[in-house]
């Protein structure tokens, strides 16, 4: 199997903030790095893009960059280097995981208490998003196909339509004095992406949003 090792050294007068700069970047990158100083990823087109453009990153900073293209390391085989890829996603999955089984608490007790709170349906809904966001940039890291996102992605689903398909409408009649127009507007930018996605097309959503537009516009 081929692979690219990068290695960089920075200058030493370097600001700490572009250190991290560059190591952010190059975490982004789904690198993984078994020894000291020595980063790899799998030979691909767009790690061999990546690189580059961590190269030039390096470049601009002054320092100094190594790439080099191998097809096998002395003492690590290519089953424990994949190993390291495989432990470094389910890591980040395990931590979306643990995220998703906090939100689905949360909606839970928000449903048993029929709390007439609207900003916190706002606020759980900002939190599906960036999760979403989230499992997107894993699993464009998962070179190796660890693990079928879609599960999480269904787990999602499974608390919009929970938070979309029961009493809504109604908090949000009972609570408007605290509902203000820009979260009202927010409801309305999700449910028509929502529609868009093909996720809840069916009646009862058209239905809630008419309900959705009389509120917004009366």
């Amino acid at each position: 199997m081929k692979w690219l090792v990068f290695s960089y050294s920075l200058p030493t007068n370097l600001t700490a903030a572009s250190r991290v700069r560059i190591w952010r970047k190059l975490r982004k990158s789904g690198a993984v790095s078994p020894k000291l100083g020595v980063h790899i990823l799998p030979y691909n087109d767009a790690c061999v893009e990546t690189v580059r453009w961590l190269t030039a990153e390096v470049e601009r900073e002054s320092g100094e960059a190594i790439v080099m293209q191998v097809n096998r390391f002395e003492n690590l085989s290519d089953d424990k280097v994949i190993d390291i890829f495989r432990n470094e996603r389910m890591a980040d999955y395990q931590q979306i995981e643990a995220f998703i089984a906090e939100l689905e608490k949360l909606i839970e007790a928000h449903r048993l208490e029929q709390n007439e709170d609207p900003n916190k349906v706002v606020s759980i809904k900002r939190d599906i998003s960036k999760i979403k966001k989230n499992i997107d940039e894993v699993s464009r890291l998962d070179f190796f196909q660890i693990y079928d996102k879609h599960s999480l992605l269904k787990r999602l689903q499974h608390l919009q339509k929970t938070l979309m398909t029961g009493n809504l409408i109604l908090l949000i009649s009972l609570s408007l004095g605290a509902f203000n127009a820009t979260c009202l507007r927010e409801m309305m930018d999700e449910i028509q992406q929502e529609e868009q996605m093909d996720v809840f097309q069916n009646n009862d959503m058209k239905h809630k949003r008419s309900q959705l537009n009389r509120l917004t516009y009366s």
